[in-house]
């Protein structure tokens, strides 16, 4: 939230308003993570990427190969070297599409005008729908028969709202220190990601 609060100025008049609905619902969104956290309890803890997204993917030969496990940067090494929810790298994954659909939205150097511009944000949510969607079920399928022991039976749908917060919040944190230009996809992910909540219902999926 401070990070935010910092740069709101660079931000445009839009996003500027969704930094301070943000700031304004802080004590709703940290109820949100406890009780998110409440019902991700008994969820298992393995040996994670810890840093996982389309960047750390190489397709070689029509196969896929994971590199860099170091897990995220900014953490301390005895974090990046625990255990943590699969949930962590599933989100990372998904939260990486985002990114992949705002390359297609924000290219320079082509057509700007409105036609190419609805084309290309056309292309980009079809991409990020079905994206998420084959990637989500192919996971599900992958990982079945993980013992899991979630005490809530919403357990697994809350684990993955709440690492996918998680990581929204670090990629706030990455791009408000590093590169503050696209600073907005984190924070309109961070708005996805908070839709179900009341106060931000008619966002629509921002």
């Amino acid at each position: 939230m401070k990070l935010l609060k910092q740069h709101q100025g660079e931000l445009n008049a839009a996003d500027q308003k969704l930094v301070k609905r943000l700031v304004d619902e802080k004590k709703t969104i940290l109820a949100h993570v406890q009780d998110l956290a409440k019902k991700a309890v008994g969820g298992l803890r393995i040996r994670v990427h810890g840093d996982l997204h389309l960047g750390q993917v190489l397709v070689i030969k029509g196969d896929a190969y994971l590199i860099d496990f170091e897990g995220e940067p900014a953490r301390p090494l005895s974090e990046r070297r625990g255990k943590h929810s699969p949930y962590k790298d599933v989100s990372g994954v998904l939260r990486s599409f985002d990114y992949a659909a705002a390359m297609t939205i924000n290219v320079h150097n082509v057509d700007h005008s409105a036609e190419s511009e609805g084309a290309r944000q056309r292309v980009a949510e079809r991409y990020l729908r079905e994206a998420r969607e084959a990637f989500f079920q192919a996971y599900r399928r992958a990982a079945a028969s993980l013992d899991h022991a979630w005490q809530d039976p919403d357990g697994a749908d809350a684990a993955l709202a709440l690492f996918g917060l998680e990581k929204a919040a670090y990629e706030v944190a990455y791009e408000a220190e590093n590169r503050p230009t696209w600073l907005p996809v984190p924070l309109h992910g961070l708005y996805g990601l908070l839709t179900g909540l009341k106060p931000f219902s008619d966002l629509g999926g921002e």
